[in-house]
């Protein structure tokens, strides 16, 4: 069930029309956004509505027993257990098959003709989004950072709640379930900002994001030999504004969609592709998952605590580990550790700028060198070709996928002959967008809440109308659902 669909506007009209009758009930208000969940979630395949009951069921127990426990044993076998669970599940659904055929490729690559056993199954849509918030939920109760759930609806409302399901944002229980707890409030500002936040998700997906792949990106990375140096870089440059608008533009109708049930759902990103460093693309882009790999895996590596090689060694183990979240193939994991050499260059030009500091006999921790403009903007043009680029990477199907992008860039080709006006339009017009201050669309949101409601309705139907003229023929899945 796709957000940009008819079968989506009407299940969101039907649950949220039922779920404010309900309301005042807790028990069943929390009973139906479980069930409208797993509605939401069987759309898609039904059978995977087990594995997902299945792995809820045992981190609530394993919770409720670490909560229980008295002795420190016992609470990490049951921590024990729900970890393993979880990335048991992840692992041989998502990296078992690479797995094994990375096993055969060396084998081969060293002569040996054994027969490794190959099979493949269907990735479960959202599996690594609901995967970390379960272990957080788990990893959080176990440190006494978070209660458990009181009941195992209220935590399966939590992991099922359907706007967050399939592509996040990757939402912490402890800032979810009390949203749960308190009676639901919603007034005409919040579904004029919902419908407006949902209106806005959709053109950036459809209008822009799914514009992009069908007339420029597609057709390139499909067959790279057949275009310029400059067009396969104009289409890395699409990429990279298409996964943006795809990916936010799904958060927007998630964060909007939830918001209709009084639920609120916290930022992803910061405007990512105006960042001055490797490291602050990070924490402007995929924030909820930048900041559970943070707490999740590089403090509990130590961080920065153990010296200038340890931090580095943090840095790279962690953002090989998000390369590797992304997806099966040795493209993440050169991608993750592109993005932590990025992330360790950073940190160590960072650390000579604090030495020449101390030299001047200045704090600095309290001394702040602004940038020039002409700092700032060097900055960002050299941060987003380092980002562009490595998108190489990230698109591509296999490493000789990559290669052949590669081959066409350096063969420095100028020609500008395949692309039409109406790509370069849309693609500009999203960078400029995309670059427009926080304050004007807040303002623009705002405008659009104090509208009465029937100007609201023909506002969203006109929108839907024109998404109906812009869409492609064939439908353009999320790219965040293969994750």
């Amino acid at each position: 069930m796709l957000f940009p669909s008819l079968e989506y506007l009407l299940f969101l009209t039907g649950t949220f029309a039922l779920f404010w009758v309900l309301a005042r009930w807790p028990l069943w208000r929390i009973t139906f956004l479980a069930v409208s969940g797993a509605v939401f979630y069987m759309a898609w395949r039904p059978e995977f509505i087990l594995l997902l009951a299945g792995t809820t069921a045992v981190d609530y127990l394993s919770s409720t027993r670490i909560h229980q426990a008295d002795n420190a044993r016992t609470r990490k076998a049951w921590l024990v257990l729900s970890l393993s669970v979880n990335l048991g599940v992840l692992f041989s659904f998502k990296y078992a098959g690479w797995a094994l055929r990375s096993v055969d490729d060396a084998l081969h690559l060293f002569g040996l003709d054994v027969a490794v056993p190959m099979f493949r199954v269907v990735l479960p849509v959202g599996i690594s989004f609901y995967t970390f918030e379960a272990m957080s939920y788990v990893i959080d109760v176990y440190q006494r950072r978070a209660e458990p759930a009181s009941g195992w609806l209220r935590y399966g409302a939590f992991i099922s709640f359907f706007p967050h399901l399939v592509a996040g944002p990757i939402i912490r229980a402890r800032t979810f379930l009390p949203q749960l707890d308190r009676a639901p409030m919603v007034d005409d500002g919040m579904v004029g900002k919902a419908v407006a936040l949902i209106c806005l998700g959709m053109l950036k997906k459809v209008a822009i994001g799914d514009f992009l792949a069908v007339n420029l990106n597609d057709r390139v990375f499909d067959i790279p030999e057949n275009f310029s140096a400059l067009e396969t870089l104009a289409a890395l440059y699409g990429y990279t504004m298409q996964i943006y608008c795809d990916f936010s533009g799904y958060t927007d109708v998630a964060t909007g969609s939830a918001l209709l049930f009084g639920i609120r759902l916290p930022r992803n990103f910061d405007r990512p592709y105006l960042s001055t460093s490797v490291q602050d693309f990070w924490r402007r882009w995929h924030q909820t998952l930048s900041t559970w790999l943070r707490d999740y895996v590089y403090y509990p590596l130590g961080g920065s605590r153990g010296g200038r090689l340890a931090t580095y060694r943090n840095l790279m183990i962690t953002l090989v580990v998000a390369g590797i979240w992304h997806g099966a193939a040795w493209t993440f994991v050169l991608y993750g550790l592109l993005h932590g050499t990025g992330m360790v260059v950073n940190r160590y030009l960072s650390e000579r700028r604090k030495a020449r500091l101390l030299r001047q006999g200045l704090d600095p921790r309290t001394t702040v060198v602004p940038l020039t403009l002409v700092g700032r903007v060097w900055r960002i043009a050299l941060t987003m070709q380092f980002i562009v680029l490595s998108r190489i990477l990230f698109r591509s199907e296999s490493l000789d996928k990559a290669e052949r992008i590669v081959s066409r860039l350096l063969t420095f080709d100028a020609r500008l002959v395949q692309i039409a006006p109406s790509v370069w339009l849309v693609l500009v017009g999203a960078f400029v967008l995309h670059w427009t201050p926080p304050s004007w669309w807040e303002r623009i949101v705002e405008s659009f809440k104090r509208l009465p409601a029937v100007v609201q309705g023909a506002t969203a139907a006109a929108v839907g109308a024109l998404l109906m003229q812009v869409a492609s023929s064939e439908v353009v899945p999320f790219i965040y659902f293969q994750f």
